[in-house]
C-alpha cells in the first residue's frame, strides 16, 4: 500500500487499491520492459484525501441515488449533483504541488500529456468499465494537469459509471480513482488489438482495428477503422477490411484534440503494413504471456515508426473457443428431433443429467424394466448429440393395422404413443371394460357433453337432432370425418380419464412420496455413497414419472388440442380460428403462481420504503436487502412461501442448473417489473382472455350450423375437459430436483473440502462411475486431482456448445419429407430473411419493441408492453408473460408451455422460429401475426 500522492510509472507498488486497474496494468508492463510513454500515477490515496478534506463522502452517499422512472432508473441528476460538489472543491496545496512538480519533471517545456482515469474497479476480467470514466488528451501546463486530475476524479461519478456499479453491487465507499499522467504520443497510426476474436471467441485469431492519427477516434466510434484478422501463428492476414477512415484525431493547437478530414485518396490506403502488423502481433503475444495467458484488449500507437504500448486490459465477456461439430445423425440412427420432453432442455446437458435422467431415467418404465423399442441397432429413445437432447424418430411403428415403413409424422407419433399406452393400460383393466364397444362409449360421451350444456343449449340440440334424424347421432357428433390420423386417437372420454385418474392416484403421488422419502435423509450423517444413490434414484424416479404415465396424460391434452385445431382448419379453411382461442382464460397452476406473485408485488407497492427499495435494488441483491430491511419481514416470508410452492420450477429440466429456490434473481426481476407496472392486474388479463374466447365462439356460431356447429361445440368441450392436465404434469416434472440438488451439492461440498473439486456443482460434470471413483479416492485419502482438469474441460465444452444452434431435425432433409412433419417445434428459416415463419399458437397481431431474453439472468431486461423473444419457455418463465404484448420463441409447439400461457394471457404468439433469438435484436421493432405464424423484423 502507499500514502504517496504520486508514484513513478515503473513503480514496484502493484496494488490495485493504489494504482487502479489501468495503472496496475501499465506498471506491470513497464517493469516487463515494454515501450510505454513515460509518466506517473496520482494514487488513490490522493483521491481519498481529497474526498476526506472536502467532506464529500457523506454528501456522495446522500446524492448517489437513482431517480425512479416509470420502468427505469436514472442517475443523471445524481451525477450532476456530485459533479457540482467536485467542481466546488479544491485540492490541498501540498497535493497540487506534488502533481504539478511531477508534471514539470516529466514534461520539459510544457510538453503535452494524456491524463487517464484508473478506477479501482476497472480493467478487471469480470467487469467492463471501459469508457465509463474520462480521459483527457493533449493537456499542457501545470495547472491544466491538476484540473484534468480533478475532472478524472469527478468522472468516477458519471451516470453510466454509477449505474454499472449499482448493478454490480459495488458500494460508493469501496471505489476510488487513481490517475495516469503520460507523455502524449503523436501517433501517425493507432488503434486497438485483441489477442483473441472478441466476437467469436476464436483464440487462433488476432483482431486489429487501425486508423490514422490518435486512437481516440476509434475508441469513441468517430471513425470506421481498417480491420485485420491475423493468424496467431504467423501474423498473416486472414481477412482485411479497409475502413472509410474519413477523419483522424489530432492534437489541437491549444489543448485537447480535434478531428481532421483525411484526403480521399489516402482513405483507401491500408493503415498498416505486414511488417507493422507482425510487430504488433509479436508485442501482443508477449503482453498476453505477461498476463498468464489471459486474452488482452490492447491500445497502441505508431509514432515515427516506433510502436508504443498505451494500455492493456483483459478482454471482458470473451466467448468460449468455438468448436467444429457435425450435425449428421450418428449411425445407425436415421432421424433425430428436438421434440416432446426435449422441449424443456434448451441448453447442452450436464453429464450427470445426461446419464441419470435422459438416457437412463427416461428408459425406465413403472415396473422397473427398460423400454423395448425396435430401433435398428438398439439404443435409448432419448440421447444427446453435440450435448443437446434429442428424441429418436426412426423406428417402425404399428398404428392399428397400418405399418409405417418410414419415420412417423408428428401427429402419427403422438397418436401411436397414446394408442400404445392405451393398449398397455387396457391390459390392467377388467375384461368387461375392454369389451365395451366404441359405439357405447360414443353414446356415453355425447350424453356427458349434453349434461353439461345450459338448458337453452340442450333445447337447441334436441330441436336440431330431431330434425336431422341421423342414423348414428353420437358417432356423427363425436367423430367428425377427417383424413388426419390424429382425429382417431384419444377420442373417448373414458379412456382419456383412465390415464388421468392413474396419474392423479398413482403417478403423481408416487413422485411426491419418493421425493419426500429422500428429503428425510440427514445430510450430515449420510455417507457419500448414500448421497450418490439418492441422486440416482431421484433422477430415475423422475424419469419413470414421465415415461410411465405423465407423457401419455400430457399427450391427451396435446391430442385433444390438436383435434380441435384440425377440425377448425378443415371445417373453416378460409378463417383464422385456432384452438388457442377456445382454450384460454381458465385457471391453472401457471395463473395461480402468477397471481401469488402479483399479490406480493401489490403489497410492496403499498409500503413506500419497500417500493423504493425494490425499484432501486438489482434482482441479484434484492432478497438480501429485503431480509435486512426493517419493513421487509412479512414480504420475505411471502416470497419464501412462494418459493416453497413454486421454487422447484426450473428454467431448464437439467437438474445441473440452479432452480429459483437456489437463486431467486430471475423471479425477483419479475417482482420488480410487477411493482413498477402499476397498471398490471392478472385478473383483468384473465377477463380479457375470457371475453376473446366468448367472442370467437359467437363468431363461429354465425358461420356454422347444424351438424358442423355441434361437432365444433363438442370438440371445444372435449379439448377443454383435458386441457388442464398439461400444466399439472409440468408442475410435478421438476418436483424431485430441490432434494436431488441438495444431495448432489452436499456431496460436491465434501469433495471441495478434500481439494478434489473447485466448486460444489462440479459434481454435475461427472458421470456416476467417475463420482464413485472420486468417493473411493476420498475414502482412501488418495490423490484424485486429475478430475479437476476433466471437469474444467467439460465446463468449457458446455459453454462452447451453448453458442451452437442445434437443428430441430437431423438430417435437415427429413423436415421436408412427405412422411415427416417436424415443423411443430422448430421451423427452418433463412438467416437473412426479414420475415420469420413459425407455428401460430395464439391468435392476434401486434407490433412493438422486442425484449430479447435468452437466460434467467436477463429477466430484468423485460419491458412491459414489449414482445418477449426467447429460446423457449417453461413454468419458471411464466411471470414474464404478465408484461408481454406477444411471444416469439426458437423452439416450441402447439401445446408447449409458451403456447398455453400465451393463450391464457390472450397475447399473440409464434413459436418454433428456430433462429428468432439470433435474428432479432433487443428493443428492435417487430410485428408478429399469431394467425399466420409470421414475425416481421423492422430494420
Amino acid at each position: 500500500m502507499s500514502d504517496s500522492y504520486v508514484l513513478p510509472l515503473s513503480t514496484q507498488n502493484l496494488y490495485l487499491d493504489v494504482l487502479g486497474g489501468k495503472g496496475r496494468s501499465l506498471a506491470k508492463m513497464a517493469q516487463a520492459g515494454f515501450a510505454i510513454p513515460d509518466g506517473y500515477y496520482v494514487t488513490t490515496f490522493a483521491y481519498r484525501e481529497f474526498v476526506e478534506e472536502n467532506n464529500l463522502q457523506d454528501k456522495i452517499n446522500q446524492l448517489a441515488k437513482p431517480e425512479i422512472g416509470e420502468f427505469t432508473l436514472s442517475f443523471d441528476a445524481a451525477s450532476a449533483a456530485i459533479q457540482n460538489i467536485f467542481s466546488q472543491s479544491s485540492l490541498v496545496p501540498v497535493m497540487v504541488d506534488e502533481i504539478g512538480d511531477a508534471y514539470e519533471l516529466l514534461a520539459e517545456k510544457n510538453m503535452p500529456v494524456a491524463v487517464r482515469s484508473s478506477a479501482t474497479a476497472e480493467d478487471l476480467p469480470d467487469m467492463s468499465f471501459a469508457g465509463q470514466q474520462d480521459t483527457y488528451l493533449n493537456v499542457i501546463g501545470r495547472d491544466s494537469v491538476v484540473e484534468a486530475v480533478l475532472d478524472c476524479w469527478a468522472s468516477l461519478w458519471t451516470p453510466r459509471a454509477m449505474s454499472y456499479r449499482h448493478e454490480m453491487g459495488i458500494a460508493n465507499e469501496d471505489v476510488a480513482m487513481a490517475v495516469v499522467v503520460q507523455l502524449m504520443i503523436p501517433s501517425d497510426v493507432s488503434g486497438i488489438l485483441f489477442t483473441a476474436n472478441p466476437a467469436t471467441g476464436e483464440r487462433s485469431e488476432i483482431i486489429v482495428n487501425a486508423s490514422f492519427g490518435l486512437g481516440e477516434a476509434i475508441v469513441g466510434g468517430q471513425v470506421t477503422p481498417d480491420t485485420f484478422v491475423l493468424d496467431r501463428k504467423n501474423f498473416e492476414s486472414k481477412e482485411t477490411i479497409i475502413g472509410t477512415k474519413q477523419q483522424k484525431a489530432i492534437a489541437a493547437d491549444g489543448q485537447g484534440i480535434i478531428l481532421e478530414d483525411i484526403p480521399e485518396e489516402k482513405r483507401e490506403e491500408t493503415s498498416l503494413s505486414f511488417d507493422a502488423l507482425s510487430e504488433l502481433g509479436e508485442m501482443a503475444l508477449k503482453i498476453e504471456t505477461e498476463f498468464e495467458g489471459i486474452p488482452q484488449d490492447i491500445e497502441w500507437g505508431f509514432s515515427q515508426g516506433k510502436l508504443w504500448l498505451l494500455q492493456s486490459r483483459p478482454i471482458t465477456n470473451l466467448p468460449p473457443q468455438p468448436i467444429e461439430v457435425s450435425w449428421d445423425a450418428p449411425a445407425p440412427i436415421q432421424i433425430l428431433s428436438r421434440r416432446q420432453i426435449v422441449e424443456n432442455i434448451p441448453d447442452p446437458c450436464t453429464p450427470l443429467f445426461d446419464e441419470l435422467y435422459l438416457t437412463e431415467g427416461l428408459e425406465t418404465m413403472e415396473n422397473g424394466k427398460k423400454r423395448d423399442l425396435p430401433f435398428e441397432g438398439g439404443g435409448p429413445l432419448f440421447l444427446t448429440h453435440n450435448g443437446f437432447a434429442y428424441q429418436r424418430f426412426d423406428f417402425p411403428q404399428v398404428v392399428g393395422e397400418k405399418k409405417q415403413p418410414e419415420a412417423l409424422t408428428e401427429d402419427q407419433m403422438e397418436a401411436a404413443e397414446i394408442e400404445a399406452a392405451r393398449k398397455e393400460f387396457a391390459e390392467k383393466q377388467e375384461v368387461k371394460d375392454r369389451a365395451q364397444s366404441d359405439h357405447e362409449l360414443e353414446k356415453q360421451d355425447l350424453a356427458l357433453f349434453l349434461s353439461e350444456l345450459s338448458d337453452d343449449d340442450k333445447k337447441s340440440f334436441e330441436t336440431w337432432s330431431e330434425a336431422a334424424k341421423l342414423d348414428d347421432l353420437a358417432h356423427a357428433v363425436t367423430m367428425p370425418a377427417s383424413e388426419d390420423m390424429g382425429m382417431s386417437a384419444g377420442t373417448k372420454v373414458k379412456g382419456n380419464e383412465q390415464f388421468l385418474r392413474e396419474w392423479q392416484e398413482k403417478t403423481m403421488p408416487d413422485i411426491v412420496a419418493w421425493t419426500e422419502e429422500w428429503s428425510k435423509l440427514d445430510l450430515r450423517k449420510a455417507s457419500d455413497t448414500q448421497l450418490l444413490k439418492g441422486v440416482a434414484e431421484l433422477a430415475n424416479a423422475s424419469g419413470i414419472f414421465w415415461s410411465s404415465n405423465s407423457s401419455h396424460s400430457f399427450g391427451v391434452a396435446k391430442i385433444t388440442d390438436h383435434q380441435l385445431q384440425t377440425f377448425l382448419k378443415e371445417i373453416l379453411p378460409d378463417q383464422k380460428f385456432t384452438s388457442g382461442q377456445f382454450l384460454s382464460g381458465f385457471k391453472s397452476k401457471t395463473t395461480e403462481a402468477n397471481e401469488s406473485l402479483f399479490l406480493i408485488a401489490k403489497e410492496i407497492r403499498s409500503i413506500d420504503s419497500l417500493y423504493e427499495l425494490v425499484r432501486i435494488m438489482p434482482p441479484n441483491r434484492l432478497m438480501k436487502a429485503l431480509r435486512n430491511h426493517p419493513d421487509g419481514k412479512k414480504i420475505v416470508a411471502e416470497i419464501d412461501e412462494y418459493l416453497k410452492h413454486y421454487g422447484h420450477l426450473g428454467y431448464s429440466l437439467d437438474f445441473g442448473e440452479p432452480l429459483p429456490l437456489d437463486d431467486p434473481s430471475g423471479l425477483l426481476a419479475n417482482v420488480k417489473t410487477m411493482v413498477a407496472n402499476s397498471g398490471y392486474d392478472p385478473r383483468s388479463q384473465e377477463e380479457s382472455a375470457r371475453q376473446k374466447r366468448e367472442k370467437a365462439t359467437r363468431e363461429i356460431g354465425q358461420l356454422l350450423e347444424g351438424l358442423s356447429f355441434w361437432q365444433f361445440r363438442y370438440r371445444v368441450w372435449f379439448a377443454q375437459r383435458f386441457y388442464y392436465i398439461r400444466e399439472e404434469v409440468m408442475f410435478y416434472l421438476y418436483w424431485p430436483w430441490p432434494v436431488l440438488r441438495k444431495l448432489a451439492l452436499e456431496l460436491g461440498k465434501r469433495f471441495v473440502d478434500e481439494g478434489i473439486f473447485h466448486k460444489a456443482d462440479d459434481v454435475f460434470f461427472l458421470f456416476s462411475k467417475e463420482i464413485s471413483e472420486a468417493i473411493e479416492a476420498k475414502t482412501n485419502h488418495q490423490p484424485f486431482h486429475e478430475v479437476r482438469n476433466l471437469i474444467a474441460e467439460r465446463r468449457e465444452l458446455r459453454e462452447a456448445r451453448k453458442r451452437l444452434h442445434p437443428p430441430g431435425t437431423i438430417p435437415f432433409e427429413a423436415s421436408e419429407h412427405p412422411s415427416v412433419r417436424f415443423k411443430e417445434t422448430q421451423i427452418y428459416n433463412d438467416a437473412d430473411s426479414d420475415t420469420l415463419l413459425g407455428v401460430p399458437v395464439s391468435p392476434g397481431k401486434v407490433s412493438g419493441p422486442a425484449s430479447l431474453i435468452k437466460t434467467p439472468e436477463e429477466f430484468g431486461l423485460m419491458k412491459p408492453g414489449s414482445i418477449l423473444v426467447c429460446p423457449m419457455t417453461n413454468p419458471a418463465w411464466t411471470p414474464l408473460f404478465a408484461h408481454a404484448a406477444g411471444l416469439v420463441t426458437d423452439m416450441g409447439g402447439i401445446l408447449g408451455h409458451g403456447s398455453i400461457v400465451a393463450r391464457e394471457y390472450g397475447i399473440p404468439a409464434v413459436v418454433g422460429t428456430g433462429i428468432g433469438t439470433q435474428r432479432i435484436k433487443h428493443e428492435q421493432q417487430i410485428t408478429i401475426d399469431g394467425d399466420l405464424g409470421s414475425v416481421k423484423i423492422e430494420e
